[in-house]
């Protein structure tokens, strides 16, 4: 209301913002009242421990605070509680460095006792089965779309790698890639199958074609000492089973000379085996082979034991050319169908 000929003004409440508020003001803040002329607030100050850098990295970001997202929607929510919308524009194709639409950086020294996850999905499943719903912790998607112009480049839902570069000779500690850990506690006679620790699905839609289930491969001057290994004391009922598989080729294959040891231990070792040389199938020991077949039929063992005889009660007892039979007076050898012959055994 005009008292005169000055206006009286209320005076301007001046606000305390959050931290991560500071830095969207365009310009300081200014502080008046009815009684005081303007004047220019000082600069706030950043909090300690608080930087405009990611450690090491030179890109903006947030170091040394604390992030904390917390979202509780009240029925359905299509909204992401976080989500990073990252679009790399058409380039000239040159070499120049990963974009990233997310990087979480993490390190630990040397007498941290407590475990450190750079990125953590907790999920508290509580929903009904019969919703149909997959409720998952983490979820990785890509979607490999024909671009219109040739092949398209690789692609990896997931990507984790472990790089040891510590230059020790035998590692007390292990550097795993990804593990997967299924801490289901239930009875030892629960006869449900549905928790895996690992599943390789090929679906999704109709039609879905996968080359390889799990492909290990290594790179020139790599080697991996066990492709696929069970350890622990723990027991297993079926090592592999392929029981309810439909394979259009062989569910086991193998290379001439390679060969499946029989009585390994957990060290890798063995002494018997069973394999193809390239000409014969092969059962061996450490001493050599012995036992061999050749695809013309030829057998080769180093010996031969009939535990059952079963002597033809007469000569014109059903037979197969080829069959062979003893007792303690003869030998009898099927010369024709339904048709033996027997020689005396004496004794010299």
């Amino acid at each position: 209301m005009r008292t005169g000929p000055n206006l009286t003004r209320p005076p301007v409440l001046l606000l305390a913002l959050a931290p991560g508020f500071l830095s969207a003001l365009p310009h300081a803040a200014v502080a008046e009242s009815a009684a005081q002329p303007q004047v220019e607030a000082p600069a706030p100050a950043w909090p300690p421990n608080f930087s405009r850098s990611v450690q090491g990295s030179g890109l903006p970001g947030v170091d040394g605070g604390h992030v904390f997202l917390w979202n509780r929607p009240q029925g359905f929510d299509p909204a992401s509680t976080l989500r990073v919308d990252r679009h790399v524009p058409e380039g000239s194709g040159t070499a120049t460095h990963t974009y990233k639409a997310l990087w979480a950086l993490g390190s630990s020294g040397p007498h941290n006792a407590g475990y450190e996850w750079t990125i953590t999905g907790e999920l508290h499943n509580r929903a009904l089965a019969t919703t149909g719903a997959q409720n998952v912790a983490v979820n990785g998607t890509v979607f490999k779309e024909a671009n219109g112009l040739g092949p398209v480049g690789p692609s990896w839902a997931g990507n984790f790698n472990c790089v040891d570069t510590t230059d020790e000779a035998d590692p007390v500690a292990s550097c795993i890639g990804a593990e997967v850990d299924v801490s289901a506690q239930s009875p030892t006679t629960d006869g449900n199958r549905q928790r895996v620790g690992l599943q390789i699905s090929t679906g999704g839609v109709p039609g879905a074609h996968t080359g390889y289930g799990i492909l290990m491969g290594n790179l020139t001057g790599s080697v991996t000492d066990r492709g696929f290994s069970f350890q622990g004391e723990g027991v297993y009922g079926i090592g592999i089973d392929a029981a309810a598989a439909r394979f259009t080729g062989v569910p086991l294959l193998l290379a001439a000379g390679q060969a499946i040891g029989l009585d390994g231990t957990r060290q890798g070792d063995f002494s018997r085996s069973l394999g193809f040389d390239g000409h014969e199938l092969v059962y061996g020991t450490g001493s050599g082979s012995v036992f061999r077949v050749s695809d013309g039929g030829h057998v080769e063992a180093a010996s031969v034991r009939e535990t059952r005889p079963r002597p033809p009660l007469s000569s014109r007892e059903p037979c197969v050319p080829g069959d062979h039979a003893w007792d303690a007076a003869f030998e009898y050898r099927c010369v024709a169908p339904d048709q033996w012959k027997r020689a005396a055994l004496s004794d010299w």
